[in-house]
């Protein structure tokens, strides 16, 4: 799907003008295909791209998700100090199975509600470094801070998300860790192509029903590498982490598509050089994605 080339002419005294010539170009599917369920969702050659990506990527890729994970543990012990004055009172009935009240189980799952809504931003950085890697795009570190660009829209997406989560799982467990699942483009929705949440939440599921099978399939594998993470120590989780974002990276750009930017610039009057000196390919608005 390409768009009109744009040309920008800078202003230059000694005439010597370059030209800048931005070409737009889709990868992957549509938000149409995807809502007719016409799209290539393998799950062998997911997980073999994810896997090939994380590997290439994994250095700086894993500082980033490292940062995610610190900041949601913080913020999930300074929901359980606030509810419970010592976050230790949640953690040593869990372990032990004494005293586990009806009060510390709902001060655990608001203390999780509230840490996967105010992480949103740091989540969506993440999230957007694994899309650059889904179409071979390098990423650094300090990316994960182009998250905040999305602050209010991906928190409240987070907090339709969390919550209808939450109602499904109160019905069934298996129902919310299907909604959780059914609702896991709808960050990269909002934020790649600008939608509102409600149409995020609304795509997103509408695209897992109409591909349940290859969806299910790939997070139950997923699921499986998080528990054999989480038995070596979760020592595992140093790759299951970065990788379990690509693979979402990889869905996403097969479902829905992805747009990027090429940018070529040239000066016409420096016959020495070839027309093109300079040709890159972006995503648009540089770090992030921008339909």
């Amino acid at each position: 799907m390409m768009s009109d080339v744009q040309y920008k002419y800078p202003n230059n005294d000694d005439m010597s003008m370059k030209e800048t010539t931005k070409k737009s170009f889709h990868v992957g599917g549509s938000i149409e295909k995807a809502m007719k369920g016409d799209v290539d969702l393998q799950p062998i050659a997911v997980l073999q791209e994810a896997f090939k990506i994380t590997a290439k990527n994994f250095t700086k890729f894993l500082p980033a998700v490292i940062c995610l994970f610190i900041a949601q543990i913080a913020l999930l012990l300074l929901s359980l100090k606030v509810q419970l004055g010592n976050p230790n009172v949640f953690f040593d009935a869990f372990i032990t199975g004494k005293g586990f009240t009806a009060d510390i189980l709902k001060a655990g799952f608001m203390a999780n509600f509230w840490s996967d809504v105010l992480i949103a931003p740091l989540y969506a950085g993440v999230s957007l470094m694994a899309l650059n890697h889904s179409v071979g795009l390098p990423t650094k570190p300090s990316q994960i801070v182009k998250g905040f660009s999305f602050t209010l829209v991906s928190i409240i997406t987070m907090l339709l998300i969390s919550s209808i989560q939450g109602i499904g799982s109160s019905i069934f467990p298996l129902v919310g860790l299907f909604l959780t699942m059914a609702l896991s483009m709808a960050i990269l929705l909002v934020c790649e192509k600008r939608i509102t949440p409600i149409k995020a939440i609304q795509y997103s599921f509408m695209a897992t029903v109409r591909k349940v099978m290859p969806m299910t399939a790939i997070y139950l594998i997923v699921m499986i590498f998080f528990f054999m993470s989480i038995a070596t120590a979760g020592i595992g989780l140093i790759w299951t982490l970065p990788f379990f974002f690509n693979v979402k990276a990889i869905i996403y750009r097969n479902m829905f598509g992805i747009t990027l930017q090429v940018t070529s610039v040239s000066n016409p009057n420096d016959s020495n050089k070839p027309k093109s000196d300079d040709n890159v390919s972006e995503p648009l608005n540089n770090d992030t994605f921008n339909a």
